[in-house]
């Protein structure tokens, strides 16, 4: 554990300007940043859940595990939190986050402190409730896509949403690099693995995106075919 760090992080992150320099020693307190390597777990299901994490640096997945395979919740990028869940009531974890990118770096704070927090600061209360409702409004909009969507249409909409999100502009080109699997984008879209592949090959060969590994390169963004 290595407290030394926490503060600086507090100090820099939007997420805690609200806090007065008192409140975030409250965190700092009992408060580390660890690093941790490629596939290795932060934390599965029936474990206690008394951290709050924020992910510094890296690609983290949330997902749970049911018939033999991960059905992925979301995807957590740098800046953001994740294993709140003990924040609303959840003594222990019903999912389990490990890492997908090559190393991640999270800062873990002990939830104990961040609900003390939020009781003697209105504002950073409100700031992570406003987190919560954010994932709850993407969870809903992910089941009304597995319900009212055809697969391809999914797999269409969350490329499209991973060329926004995070795509950079090359022209008139839109280049993601990435690391996701095509089982990865499976799982986040309720769709085949098979399907997946049949759906960027057939974007390929049309000449609408060019993809490997590790990047996605959109020829033109909107012109993949939405709603089809």
């Amino acid at each position: 554990m290595d407290t030394r760090n926490a503060l600086p992080v507090l100090e820099s992150s939007p997420l805690f300007a609200v806090l007065t320099l008192e409140e975030k020693m409250m965190l700092q307190k009992s408060a580390s940043i660890n690093t941790y390597a490629k596939h290795q777990v932060l934390y599965k299901p029936g474990q206690f859940a008394t951290k709050v994490y924020l992910l510094l640096k890296g690609v983290i997945k949330v997902a749970v595990h049911a018939e033999k395979k991960d059905i992925i919740k979301y995807v957590v990028r740098s800046g953001s939190l994740f294993g709140e869940s003990c924040l609303t009531g959840d003594v222990q974890r019903r999912d389990f986050a490990y890492v997908m990118d090559d190393f991640a770096e999270v800062l873990e704070m002990d939830a104990a402190a961040v609900l003390m927090v939020m009781k003697c600061n209105f504002g950073f209360a409100q700031s992570l409730l406003h987190i919560l409702g954010e994932r709850l409004r993407y969870t809903e909009t992910q089941l009304e896509k597995v319900v009212l969507k055809d697969s391809k249409s999914r797999i269409l909409e969350y490329l499209h949403q991973m060329g926004m999100e995070q795509g950079k502009r090359i022209g008139f080109e839109t280049l993601v690099k990435h690391n996701m699997t095509h089982q990865d984008i499976a799982d986040l879209t309720g769709t085949s693995r098979q399907m997946v592949t049949a759906v960027l090959n057939q974007l390929k060969r049309s000449n609408v995106l060019y993809f490997n590994r590790k990047k996605i390169l959109f020829r033109d963004l909107n012109a993949l075919p939405l709603g089809s």
